[in-house]
């Protein structure tokens, strides 16, 4: 196995000396309590990833007012045994050989106090990430909350930890809208030139090193370019760099973008390189003595590793990687890559699930979060199992099954393992989703399951193996409405398109269905073009891409509007001949003409047929992944997993 020199060796930021050059990054994952301490379930999730070798924990946002939220109960130090709740927890981190700092903030714009009858207070007034109008602070108020953020430093001190970072990126929150152009239009000294927008962060800067301590070491996050064409920019944050030094920064956190304009580029998923911040590192590094770290989509740790050996930065900061699998430090650290989790950059559990007003989790480890509960322990009483299918479920539940100690085999009628995950890494900017499949069948490999491919599996077959248990996860099948209305000689399936059973090679497409599907199918019909090409895709709903997460659903509809693709909402097929189709809109009916292919991507429904006839067959007969309801992965994962925890 490979072995990572760089990546492993010990860091010092001022008084504070890591184990290896790796942070875990603030992910608010809605895991908060009400009184803003750290309950058990954020204890089992940060201390699982202190276990797994990382070297510094970043705490989410700890506000430095109570009045004002960040989120749902952002946590802070002014609850009651608060500062007890802290202190044990810092102890424990330490035990296991970590550091931890929280992330020190006043919300300003992003605070949820409103909800309690407390506007938001941002440099100057504007609309917030929330739609909410916030308000301009007076210069008179500034001190106050210079001296909250003292306060909370010296505080974080007191509970144990081993510094802080301050918030200062993305033209975001307090220090990040004052720093920046894009929010910051105030008048007066703390507006106007890059110095004075600086002006606040340099007088908090002060205050926590005249009230914590100067060998209290003090991280700051900053957005290395905001990607904007009136945000700052690399040269600005260089400008800067001689104050930060002189106002008692002791390392550099370099993100990128802003989050109202582009949280794709803050949280890159699809399409974003890996890495994406680094050229600005680079010229950061270039420009000061104090360590360089940064984040932004550094999932494999052989190119972790080559950025602190090519002294691009001298740590990086781990978030969704760490998401997927809690020991990617360790597992980094032995040199098996093949054995990491890996994060695909879907954001579906991380994001997806908060947009639902859900804690976040991943979708390959649907154990972060809820450590305790689905934690993997050998069964009292070992089984013969039976899974049938090898997509996403069939393979998760085999894995699970496996590592609980029972005799697993996985039947699949495939030549090939790995279901609906090989079409959703065909579309163009998801090969990485691919990952998925490639860990899962080495997971398998390891584990001896016996995989049996090219077996198409029912009663009698499954009776050979004599099961205690049969996991039926045979997935879904694609949808085809409008059989009786729309001419075959004009109709293609989504799924055929992807996987090349057939071919559009040109015309007037119309794509039936504006999800996730729909809309990824459309742009790989533009892909693979030979000739001219137009595209319409037709959705019933009053919006696309709803199943999709900002981070994807947005750069996906900026290139399909830069290709010219047209999108229709509220419109429904009706009937389709040759160069003619019938549609309505509202009240009214309306045609479309020229359209020489019509893609079905209306998406899937289950495929119990095996499960109905089996059920009666055997003693316990389990259903789990899209067979039950047809979802994204997280829940075909997750349903797997619980099932074989049950076992």
């Amino acid at each position: 196995m490979q072995k990572l020199d760089h990546l492993f060796q010990p860091l010092s930021i001022g008084s504070m000396t890591l184990r290896n050059r790796t942070f875990m990054s603030p992910m608010s994952l809605g895991y908060e309590s009400e009184d803003g301490t750290i309950n058990e379930r954020m204890r089992r999730y940060w201390t699982e990833r202190a276990k797994g070798g990382v070297g510094a924990l970043i705490l989410d946002v700890v506000t430095v007012d109570p009045r004002v939220p960040y989120l749902g109960a952002t946590m802070h130090f002014g609850a009651p045994h608060a500062m007890e709740s802290f202190k044990r927890f810092t102890d424990e981190v330490h035990s296991l050989g970590a550091k931890v700092i929280p992330q020190i903030s006043h919300p300003g714009p992003e605070s949820i106090s409103s909800f309690f009858g407390i506007t938001p207070v941002a440099p100057s007034s504007y609309i917030n990430s929330l739609g909410q109008k916030t308000r301009a602070l007076k210069k008179e108020e500034l001190p106050a909350i210079v001296e909250q953020y003292a306060t909370a430093a010296a505080q974080a001190r007191e509970a144990g930890f081993d510094g802080i970072e301050l918030h200062a990126a993305h033209a975001y929150m307090l220090l990040g809208s004052f720093l920046s152009p894009l929010r910051n239009k105030r008048t007066d000294e703390y507006g106007g030139t890059l110095l004075n927008r600086a002006r606040l962060l340099f007088e908090v800067l002060n205050a926590i090193n005249e009230k914590a301590g100067r060998d209290f070491p003090l991280v700051l996050r900053v957005a290395g370019d905001e990607r904007h064409l009136d945000g700052n920019t690399v040269h600005d944050i260089i400008r800067l760099l001689p104050y930060l030094e002189k106002h008692g920064v002791d390392a550099i956190e370099v993100s990128g973008g802003t989050q109202y304009e582009s949280p794709n580029k803050i949280i890159p998923c699809y399409g974003e390189p890996e890495g994406v911040n680094v050229p600005e590192a680079v010229a950061i590094k270039q420009a000061t003595k104090l360590p360089v770290i940064v984040v932004g989509k550094i999932l494999d740790p052989r190119h972790a590793d080559q950025i602190i050996k090519l002294e691009q930065a001298d740590a990086v900061v781990l978030g969704r990687a760490l998401l997927a699998d809690p020991h990617w430090v360790n597992e980094a650290e032995k040199g098996d890559f093949l054995g990491i989790a890996p994060c695909v950059s879907c954001a579906v559990g991380c994001i997806g699930e908060q947009g639902k007003q859900k804690p976040g989790t991943c979708s390959i480890c649907p154990a972060t979060g809820r450590e305790e509960e689905m934690e993997i322990k050998i069964a009292d009483e070992k089984k013969n199992i039976v899974v049938v299918g090898g997509g996403m479920a069939g393979m998760t539940a085999a894995r699970v099954a496996t590592l609980r100690g029972h005799k697993v085999t996985l039947l699949e009628k495939s030549d090939t393992l790995g279901g609906q995950i090989k079409l959703a890494s065909i579309p163009p900017s998801k090969q990485e989703i691919a990952n998925w499949v490639i860990y899962l069948e080495e997971q398998l490999r390891r584990l001896n399951v016996s995989v049996i491919t090219e077996c198409e599996a029912d009663a009698e077959t499954i009776k050979k193996y004599n099961p205690d248990v049969v996991v039926v996860a045979t997935g879904a099948k694609p949808l085809r409405p409008c059989a009786d209305t729309v001419s075959d000689e004009l109709s293609v399936m989504a799924w055929d398109l992807i996987s090349n059973e057939t071919a559009i090679l040109g015309g007037n497409v119309l794509v039936v269905g504006g999800g996730s599907v729909g809309l990824e199918t459309a742009e790989l019909i533009l892909h693979r073009a030979r000739g001219p090409i137009a595209v319409t895709v037709m959705e019933m709903l009053d919006d696309v891409g709803i199943d999709m997460v900002p981070n994807n659903k947005l750069p996906l509809m900026r290139r399909l509007n830069k290709a010219g693709v047209r999108i229709m909402t509220g419109a429904e097929l009706l009937s389709a001949e040759p160069g003619r189709v019938h549609y309505k809109m509202g009240e009214e009916t309306k045609e479309l003409v020229g359209i020489s292919h019509i893609v079905f991507a209306c998406g899937s429904r289950p495929d119990n047929t095996l499960y109905e006839a089996i059920k009666d067959q055997f003693e316990n007969v389990i259903l789990v992944g899209d067979a039950v309801s047809p979802d994204q992965a997280l829940e075909a994962v997750r349903s797997a997993w619980e099932a074989m925890l049950a076992i």
